[in-house]
């Protein structure tokens, strides 16, 4: 009996062979890529944090942007084990299972194990094992990512699939960008009733959305403007390669979608305000330009070179004359960033009494007596017992020292819990930048009586560097000022994923309201290599980092002065560009479901094309 041939289309691509029915198994990345960003949808949660005293005793809380991303993040994960599982059995696999054997294997594995024993070691477990308020990067989520990457790596073994991945980002960042750009035009989707109910898509109650930002302030659905900016940093050199790849290569509908976003994702940067993308994407641009000056003078000629860098300067000035506001902004958060006006540095509870030290190493020691005539007594660091004058009309007392001359001192009583016990407390103000701090005495010891209606112990607070410059990079530096000397702390095992919020010194009472934080809990440390050293150890960073540094040297020494002749070579060195942007906004911006699946995507598509550039190369030497 004659058999009936099996209809399966082939396609040749360099030296693989690839059924069309296997394209099946990209669907899972493409929706990593294209539609977990875009995820916007409210959960009402549990924050389980009001035991902390410097957290709300409200525990109900509502996330739009991250807490759906990284269940549909995880879904997509364990869909992806499954087809891996069900594969293993189709013997033309077997020569991608080689890619594990390499180096960058090894790395991820040792981020991995060092991640899952910080997460199970933690004080904190069940906020690192599941994740929880303003991150929910757990450890589920954790291992998700690193399964997206496993799976781009033994999956993906064609110019085609490669450039099925290529559609994803473009579909992604396209509607991405529409959204951004519509926010920048003051049309945003959130704020509409279509937005309203897509948020509500998920959620058993009907509810109300309205957002801090002001209109025309970008942060489509990435929940951050600074998030924007690694967004953009990671797509658009992907967008461009795409637009310039020949037509032949690429149909014509993705050059024209890929320019398109180009267009839409710069207004939608711009808009982000995010100073770090835009340092991002400029730092990619010139690494291009360095990397690939020897192949542009060689095809161009000096004089085309200097003509396109002319061009480049017109671009940047046109652009500073259209959004001026926004570049100023930018530029003010690094450059000039607002000046510390602040006074008082810190405050502890001593047997000496209140001791509140300036910003100049003075120290007042303050006693709240309770008695009518004296209410609040001071003396200097030698005890000399300073005079208070008083303002009867506003009942505060100055100290009659040139040293704390802009301090006031407010006798005051405050009622504490639900039993209203009363305490005797003194207000302790900076009029001059209007920050104040209400400090009852409890027993013979003083507690701060904080913006949450809680009362806390005052702690020496530790802290390394920005000492006259915690404005820095819109409070960064203060907040990597706190976040050092957590360092010592962790070298070995992390606090675990999703911790920083809990180790970080949120009862900081004096530097936070310094910085206007107060009764606010600082969530992330604004720099993805400090997050990953406090969250999951130094050891797990120099993991991280190796797998990074290997695959930047490596394409490094693949790509340059290489031609750059075939698909393959261009999308493969546009996402060594677009890895490099995000590792740089990595400096200022953390690790966020909202970005981080798309980079793990593109840094393992980006490996599996460098593997396949070197097994074409070696095919083609013993060909010859």
């Amino acid at each position: 009996m004659k058999q009936k041939k099996k209809n399966t289309k082939v396609v040749q691509s360099g030296t693989f062979i690839e059924p069309v029915w296997k394209l099946w198994r990209l669907s899972p990345v493409m929706l990593v890529i294209a539609f977990v960003p875009l995820i916007s949808s409210a959960k009402t949660y549990d924050a389980g944090m009001s035991k902390f005293p410097w957290f709300s005793s409200n525990d109900q809380w509502v996330d739009i942007f991250l807490y759906w991303k990284g269940q549909m993040l995880i879904l997509l994960a364990l869909i992806m084990v499954a087809m891996l599982t069900i594969s293993v059995i189709d013997a033309a696999w077997y020569p991608v299972w080689k890619r594990i054997k390499t180096p960058e294997m090894l790395w991820i594995f040792l981020y991995l194990l060092l991640a899952t024993g910080s997460a199970v070691f933690s004080e904190y477990r069940s906020f690192a094992l599941l994740g929880s308020y303003e991150q929910w990067e757990g450890l589920n989520v954790i291992l998700a990512y690193v399964t997206v990457f496993f799976y781009v790596c033994l999956v993906v073994d064609s110019d085609r699939q490669i450039r099925y991945l290529c559609y994803a980002v473009i579909i992604g960042s396209f509607i991405m960008g529409l959204i951004g750009t519509f926010q920048y035009l003051g049309m945003d989707l959130f704020r509409s009733d279509l937005g309203q109910a897509i948020m509500n898509l998920m959620s058993s109650r009907k509810m109300k959305f309205s957002f801090n930002f002001s209109e025309g302030w970008v942060y489509a659905t990435l929940y951050n403007p600074n998030y924007v900016g690694s967004y953009a940093a990671l797509v658009l050199p992907v967008l461009l390669a795409v637009a310039l790849i020949e037509w032949k290569k690429i149909p014509i509908f993705w050059t024209i979608l890929s320019i398109a976003g180009t267009c839409l994702m710069t207004v939608t940067l711009i808009g982000s305000q995010s100073l770090t993308g835009c340092i991002g994407v400029i730092a990619s641009l010139i690494f291009v330009a360095v990397i690939r000056f020897p192949n542009l003078l060689e095809a161009w000629g000096i004089k085309k070179i200097l003509l396109g860098a002319a061009g480049v300067g017109v671009l940047i000035t046109v652009m500073c004359f259209m959004f001026p506001e926004q570049i100023q902004f930018g530029v003010n958060k690094l450059i000039r960033p607002t000046k510390d006006y602040h006074m008082i540095k810190k405050m502890e509870s001593t047997s000496k009494g209140l001791a509140v030290t300036t910003v100049d190493g003075d120290t007042i020691y303050v006693q709240v007596t309770g008695e009518i005539s004296a209410p609040v007594t001071a003396r200097d660091e030698q005890q000399t017992e300073l005079e208070l004058i008083k303002d009867s009309e506003k009942n505060y007392y100055t100290p009659d020292d040139q040293r704390f001359s802009m301090i006031r001192f407010s006798p005051k009583t405050i009622s504490v819990g639900e039993e209203a016990d009363t305490y005797e407390a003194v207000e302790v103000s900076n009029p001059e930048i209007n920050k104040a701090w209400t400090i009852a005495k409890v027993d013979d010891t003083y507690m701060v009586y904080n913006a949450l209606g809680k009362l806390d112990d005052l702690r020496e607070i530790p802290s390394f560097g920005f000492e006259k410059n915690q404005h820095f990079g819109d409070k960064r530096g203060y907040i990597w000022s706190r976040t050092i000397p957590l360092f010592k702390r962790y070298l070995f095992l992390g606090s675990g994923p999703n911790t920083f919020t809990e180790v970080f010194p949120n009862d900081d009472y004096v530097g936070k309201t310094n910085m206007n934080y107060d009764g606010v809990p600082v969530t992330k440390p604004h720099n993805m290599y400090f997050q990953t050293w406090v969250q999951t150890g130094m050891l797990s960073l120099v993991a991280y980092l190796f797998l990074m540094g290997w695959y930047w040297i490596k394409s490094l020494l693949l790509y340059w002065k290489r031609p750059l002749r075939t698909f393959t070579e261009k999308v493969g060195f546009a996402i060594y560009i677009s890895v490099t942007g995000y590792l740089i906004t990595g400096i200022a911006n953390d690790s966020t479901v909202t970005v981080a699946p798309v980079f793990w995507s593109l840094l393992a598509l980006g490996i599996v094309i460098n593997l396949r550039i070197k097994y074409q190369e070696k095919t083609a030497e013993k060909n010859s």
